[in-house]
């Protein structure tokens, strides 16, 4: 037995819908279509992070200063017969007015009972004390559809069935690749070849910041429309604390003798923090430390060993200056297996050959009296 929802309309002050639609006037049960980006039906990436939740409010008078009052609370909206919907109530679009979405994921707290964490209004989302890991926290843009509708026209064709629920990520997310700039060098003049074995036996990250609060606020503009969500200055979290301990990434059970690098990159093992708290990279705070061992094996025949245990700032290995809300940051460790840093980052190893600016020196005159005693 299908149930409908009956709903006193409470006096509640919040902002015009984002876009607003019509349709034939049939009763039509409200469901979802979700994704992590604004895509065509055949394009984008698809939301696969299970369960989410969802608020939404009414308004039977759109309108710049109109009521608005609760019509959804943390309900738990799931994929219900091939279909995002509502998995504990059933929801139908009302007949008149419009109904406003905010969703979140993952789901969490009781279903029909607001939950805290993240705290969601009308208009604000607010993540308090996270600590970041293996959840990928996220947030969908606020959604408005009207009159008893599921087919919303968005105004780019986007195909979209069901309220549009476009998720973004709240965290960062963190991963790392390394290689050799090069292990193989012919002079072209002398055809005399140098091979390097470069090592990789350690890389451990350490000094993230692991904990801290977001709030996200929605404003409209002249007009009552709303805006996207502002986020915290810089994209970076706010009252960060805790320090993450040093994690190792390169696998022992895989590379047991460690890794032997080619110019392909290769992947390290993903961090027990794949997620990362969006902050600022600061000097001496997020870190990691190599452990490479390079055998050079020279033109000549002869062979010499050599270890590096450098430790880095991570702010110091590329131009990013923060790990901001939303970004898959990929670093690319290139290790060139010379013993010359090189500042314009050339490949070729023909800048870094050992070459030879002969000169000869002024004589310079000594006298050296000596006394010969017979």
């Amino acid at each position: 037995m299908k149930k409908y929802i009956i709903i006193a309309f409470a006096a509640l002050a919040a902002s015009v819908a984002c876009s607003k639609v019509e349709t034939p006037e049939v009763q039509k049960e409200i469901n979802f279509e979700v994704a992590n980006a604004l895509q065509t039906k055949a394009t984008g990436s698809l939301y696969n992070n299970g369960a989410f939740g969802t608020y939404a409010w009414f308004t039977a008078n759109p309108g710049a200063g109109s009521d608005h009052a609760p019509f959804m609370v943390n309900e738990t909206v799931d994929k219900v017969g091939g279909v995002w919907k509502t998995s504990v109530n059933t929801f139908y679009w009302p007949k008149t007015g419009s109904v406003e979405f905010i969703s979140y994921s993952p789901v969490s707290g009781t279903n029909g009972t607001a939950d805290s964490n993240p705290a969601i209004t009308q208009n604000t989302i607010t993540y308090t004390g996270i600590t970041a890991g293996d959840v990928d926290y996220m947030y969908a843009d606020k959604a408005t559809a009207s009159k008893n509708v599921n087919i919303v026209n968005d105004g780019v064709d986007s195909g979209y069935s069901g309220v549009p629920t476009i998720f973004r990520h709240a965290l960062a997310k963190l991963s790392f690749k390394i290689k050799a700039n090069f292990v193989e060098y012919e002079d072209p003049t002398t055809h005399a070849v140098t091979k390097w074995d470069v090592t990789v036996k350690s890389a451990k990250i350490s000094g993230f910041y692991t904990k801290g609060d977001c709030t996200l606020n929605l404003d409209t503009d002249a007009e009552g429309v709303t805006m996207p969500w502002k986020k915290p200055a810089g994209e970076v979290w706010t009252n960060l604390s805790g320090a993450t301990p040093e994690q190792e990434l390169v696998d022992a059970t895989t590379y047991s003798s460690g890794i032997l690098l080619t110019t392909d990159a290769t992947d390290l093992m993903a961090t027990a923090s794949t997620f990362v708290i969006p902050q600022n990279l600061e000097a001496s705070t997020q870190k990691i430390k190599l452990d490479v061992h390079i055998t050079t094996h020279l033109s000549n025949g002869l062979v010499i060993e050599e270890d590096f245990t450098p430790t880095i700032d991570i702010k110091d290995i590329s131009s990013l200056s923060a790990w901001k809300m939303n970004q898959n940051i990929v670093y690319t460790i290139n290790i060139k297996p010379t013993a010359i840093a090189d500042p314009n980052n050339n490949d070729n190893p023909n800048d870094v050959i050992i070459t030879f600016d002969p000169a000869v020196a002024d004589w310079t005159n000594v006298d050296a009296a000596a006394t010969i005693q017979l």
